[in-house]
C-alpha cells in the first residue's frame, strides 16, 4: 500500500498525509506485517512516531514468525525507535514464535545500543530461549536440549565479544551452560 511504501522509505511527511487522508495505521499485509513494523525496521524515528500517534499498535505480531515492531527495531539496532515503541506500550517480554524476545534478537545481532536500551526499559538480561527437547532418535538415545541460550550466550556464540563483555559487567553469569557448555567453550 502507499502507507507501507512510505513507511519503508521512512517518510514521515507522506505517512502523515496518508493518515490524514484516511489511511489506517493498523492495516497489515496478508502475513500481518504492519507499516509500523516496516518503519521500525528502517529505523526512521519520525515515521514510527507518526504511526504511533495515529493508533498503530506496537504489540501486534506478524503471522509468519510472530515478531513485533520492537523485535524488528532491536534486531536492526535502532535504539531511539526502541525507546519510542516502549514509551507507547511495546512489551519487552513478548516472544516470537521461535521464543526470541527483542533483547535476544538484539544480542544475537550484536546491537549494543539496542541491548542497553532494552535493559534500561526492563528487559530481563537472564531471560533465555525456551529449552526445547529434540525427540530421541531411538529408545536408547535420550532427547537433548536445543536451546536455553540467554543474551550473553547468544552474543558470545555470534562473536559479539564487546557486547558479551558488557553483559558480564552487568552481571551475566559466565558459567551459564544450558546446553552443557559455557560461552568459553563456544569461543
Amino acid at each position: 500500500t502507499p502507507l507501507w511504501l512510505a513507511a519503508l522509505n521512512g517518510n514521515a511527511v507522506v505517512i502523515n498525509m496518508l493518515l490524514e487522508a484516511g489511511a489506517d495505521a493498523a492495516t497489515a499485509s496478508a502475513e500481518g506485517e504492519t507499516a509500523l513494523m516496516v518503519a521500525a525496521r528502517t529505523g526512521k524515528l519520525d515515521a514510527v512516531r507518526a504511526l504511533l500517534s495515529r493508533g498503530a499498535d506496537p504489540n501486534v505480531k506478524e503471522s509468519w514468525r510472530g515478531q513485533t515492531a520492537l523485535m524488528w527495531a532491536a534486531a536492526e539496532g535502532h535504539a531511539t525507535v526502541i525507546e519510542a515503541l516502549v514509551k507507547r506500550g511495546a512489551d519487552v517480554q513478548t516472544r516470537s514464535n521461535g521464543g526470541f524476545t527483542a533483547l535476544l534478537f538484539a544480542a544475537r545481532e550484536g546491537r549494543i545500543a539496542a541491548v542497553d536500551t532494552l535493559l534500561k526499559a526492563g528487559a530481563d538480561m537472564n531471560d533465555s530461549l525456551p529449552v526445547r527437547r529434540r525427540p530421541a532418535q531411538n529408545a536408547s538415545t535420550p532427547a537433548t536440549p536445543e536451546s536455553g541460550l540467554n543474551a550473553f550466550l547468544l552474543a558470545a556464540a555470534n562473536a559479539h565479544y564487546e557486547l558479551a563483555a558488557r553483559l558480564l559487567d552487568r552481571g551475566a553469569d559466565p558459567n551459564a551452560a544450558p546446553q552443557g557448555y559455557t560461552a568459553l567453550h563456544q569461543v
